[in-house]
């Protein structure tokens, strides 16, 4: 078992909801990842991120406030660079982490999703990767949908938020691994609950094993 620590800005006008419920937190993506929490993943990009959330708010005129989430894995992450050949063994994937030869693999199985007249499969023919998914990161959804990467509690990508230019590390929890999330606090505001409630239209999903799922 391992834990990895993401952390959320949330943005309101007024005052602070006495109760947030986690799935609907994900932190602002210019193009959001579809069911699926998105935080900020990593130490160099959290202070960066939060300050620029704090410049974003004031230019707005809201408030802000950050939360912490725990991930729960059931392997330890991979200590070395990633292959497409053993990313069936482990539950988390940082793509600043993989090897240059999974990069086509990557690209194969982002196609595979999309429908034939999908602008955005072109941009593979122009930039790497993790280029184009940092530009358009609802990407990261269709990847984490193909038959290679559906068991990955996390995947950890840079991508392009709608609070700065700036490209952040982010960490995507999909809604159907939501029982990997174990514990969210609100880090400035200790007495605002943060529900770790499923959200609602996975919640029947979840609560019901899949008839796939080995015995």
């Amino acid at each position: 078992m391992s834990t990895i620590e993401l952390s959320t800005v949330v943005f309101y006008e007024g005052s602070l909801p006495s109760v947030l419920p986690l799935w609907n937190c994900s932190v602002p993506l210019v193009s959001p990842v579809p069911d699926a929490l998105t935080a900020v993943y990593g130490t160099t990009s959290k202070p960066d991120a939060f300050a620029a959330a704090y410049q974003y708010a004031k230019r707005n005129q809201l408030q802000h406030t950050v939360i912490d989430v725990t991930v729960t894995l059931e392997h330890r992450p991979n200590p070395t660079v990633m292959r497409a050949e053993t990313l069936g063994s482990y539950d988390f994937f940082s793509m600043r982490r993989m090897a240059t030869s999974m990069e086509g693999q990557i690209v194969e199985w982002i196609r595979a999703g999309l429908a034939p007249d999908d602008r955005r499969a072109k941009l593979f023919d122009e930039m790497l990767p993790t280029q184009v998914l940092a530009r358009e990161p609802s990407l990261l959804g269709v990847l984490m949908d193909s038959p290679a990467c559906r068991h990955l509690k996390l995947l950890a990508c840079p991508a392009q938020t709608m609070i700065d230019l700036q490209v952040f590390n982010v960490g995507v929890v999909p809604f159907r691994h939501w029982s990997a999330i174990q514990e969210a606090t609100c880090r400035f505001d200790p007495s605002v609950k943060i529900s770790l409630e499923p959200p609602p239209a996975f919640a029947a999903k979840l609560a019901v094993p899949s008839s796939n799922s080995a015995g």
